[in-house]
């Protein structure tokens, strides 16, 4: 008898934990918002014209990389032309052998073209510059998870207690870890010299897999967010760091925020979702009142902030989340806060 009830007390423990796991879920919002942000140091007086040379790469960076880096930074340069009526225009420099072919084509005689006029180019008195270097590592490894569970006696790679085998086997996990290493500078060609540079420490990013502790299994690389995602979002926010300083540019706030099992945090979560963000203020102070180590919660409340343009709000919040959990997540949001806070 007394075996009985031990087999009965451990399946209703795993059961438990199998039913806590898939329903005591919390609630998730994808958070977007933007603001503008003015220049620190402007352009220099009398540039009218800048071109934008593609990147050079480091040793471990794919070669689509360099154009792309450009690409973002011309997209910057235009929306800030476009939006904010920043004096300036692009030279385009991507299709200049096109121009270097009718040129030779005309002076073959084999074009009706006179020679030398394949076209002219608009000239540039200034040109930004940068260098990329992308580094991807991952990392395989292996965690536990409970495959089987039996009353019977069952033979083989278990744990055996009170006549219930409890059996677990090993499942792949991948971690990953992405590096960006971005330097820019804006040259005056006029006299060659520079006028401005910004050279970031590195950009970072890690994620994992998760297999689940009760009947998990294997995960590969293709579970993740791609890669390419990922170093473009990282391209793009080096980038807009850089032309911020010259010109007014907007800057555009991503976040994938998880409420805590705090019922007002969960609300909070909902109103961000919502872009109720009064509401979801209110909640968080709530959940922080209850709980003030809740994480969470303030990171919650530090987007909520920053979205009303409350930025010293903002900044208190993001370092209590700090404070409470070292994220990478809440260090990038502090950071662009402290970056931005006196420049909107």
């Amino acid at each position: 008898m007394l075996r009985i009830h031990r087999c009965l007390a451990l399946w209703i423990s795993i059961v438990g934990i199998t039913a806590f796991s898939g329903c005591a879920s919390s609630e998730r919002a994808y958070v977007s918002f933007s603001y503008v942000v003015q220049p620190t140091r402007g352009l220099p007086e009398g540039m009218n014209t800048i071109y934008i040379k593609p990147a050079k790469i480091g040793p471990t960076t794919d070669p689509k990389w360099s154009e792309l880096c450009a690409a973002s930074l011309r997209s910057l340069v235009q929306e800030s032309i476009s939006q904010f009526g920043t004096r300036i225009e692009l030279a385009d420099r991507q299709d200049t052998q096109a121009t270097f072919d009718e040129a030779d084509l005309a002076a073959a005689g084999m074009s009706t073209g006179r020679a030398g006029s394949g076209g002219k180019l608009l000239a540039a008195d200034g040109a930004i510059l940068s260098n990329v270097n992308v580094k991807v590592t991952v990392d395989r490894g292996r965690q536990r998870t409970l495959s089987g569970l039996s009353l019977a006696g069952v033979r083989g790679r278990h744990w055996r207690g009170g006549g219930t085998d409890i059996r677990t086997s090993e499942v792949e996990t991948v971690s990953r870890h992405l590096t960006v290493q971005m330097e820019y500078k804006l040259l005056d060609t006029a006299n060659n010299k520079t006028w401005a540079t910004y050279s970031p420490p590195p950009y970072t990013a890690s994620d994992r897999t998760h297999a689940s502790p009760i009947f998990g299994s294997s995960q590969t690389e293709a579970s993740l967010t791609p890669t390419d995602e990922i170093i473009a979002g990282l391209v793009e926010q080096g980038a807009r760091e850089f032309i911020s300083q010259l010109m007014p540019c907007r800057v555009h706030v991503r976040e994938d925020i998880s409420s805590s099992l705090n019922k007002s945090c969960t609300q909070g979560i909902k109103m961000l979702r919502a872009e109720a963000y009064h509401e979801a203020m209110t909640f968080f102070k709530v959940a922080l009142a209850e709980n003030p180590g809740d994480h969470r919660a303030a990171f919650g409340a530090g987007l909520s902030s920053e979205a009303l343009g409350q930025f010293d709000e903002a900044l208190r919040y993001y370092n209590r989340a700090c404070a409470e959990k070292l994220d990478e997540q809440y260090t990038r949001a502090r950071d662009r806060v402290k970056a931005y806070a006196n420049r909107t």
